[in-house]
């Protein structure tokens, strides 16, 4: 299986990203690992806001990549990618997302979604089937979606594809997210995914807010 999955990690800048490439298994590759490759290079600085403005520019400038890409490919091509992504600054925190990658956040061992899937269940001759409705994806306009909140002590987030949480219940991503190692966390709800029946890229990655002593 080609994998179309990427993951970008910045512990140091607070910025956490996971993407889910679609429209082919060349192109999908290329769309989401564009979108890491790019963060690679991108230095964060400023206030909070300012942050959020750089990097909502950041993916204006990757739209405008994969348009000019499809427009080479010609044809019917479409090329995209979802993606969410965590910004923290000390107590504050953003998610940008855009398709049904997820992140969950785990507080005082409540489990909940920071997003909410832009997706529908539709029906075809092949039965029922997820059908995207946003995605950083070209040909079409960018859409994107962004929600600000207060970060707390320990809380716990999850980012991952959607081959990671469709084949995992819910209750073991809510008793994974509790374990205070995070790679012990991890450990256990990949072996979890990975003794299943999994048919698609699994891309996950767990971040813990703790106050420095």
């Amino acid at each position: 299986m080609n994998n179309e999955d990427s993951y970008f990690s910045n512990d140091s800048a607070g910025l956490w990203i996971v993407c889910d490439g679609m429209g082919g298994h060349q192109e999908g590759n290329f769309a989401s690992h564009l979108v890491t490759d790019i963060f690679e290079q991108v230095k964060l600085k400023g206030t909070f806001e300012e942050k959020i403005d750089l990097i909502t520019a950041q993916f204006y400038n990757i739209h405008r990549i994969l348009q000019k890409k499809v427009h080479k490919l010609g044809g019917n091509a479409v090329i995209g990618t979802t993606l969410v992504l965590l910004l923290i600054d000390k107590e504050k925190a953003a998610s940008i997302h855009s398709g049904d990658s997820r992140c969950y956040i785990c507080r005082n061992t409540k489990l909940s979604m920071v997003t909410q899937d832009h997706a529908k269940n539709i029906q075809s001759e092949n039965g029922e089937r997820k059908a995207l409705t946003r995605a950083l994806c070209a040909p079409g306009e960018l859409s994107l979606e962004v929600k600000k909140f207060q970060v707390l002590k320990d809380d716990v987030f999850l980012l991952c594809s959607d081959g990671f949480y469709d084949n995992l219940p819910i209750k073991i991503i809510q008793e994974g997210m509790q374990i205070k190692l995070l790679e012990d966390a991890m450990k256990l709800m990949s072996q979890t995914v990975l003794s299943g029946k999994a048919d698609d890229n699994l891309t996950a990655t767990l971040v813990g807010v703790y106050n420095e002593e």
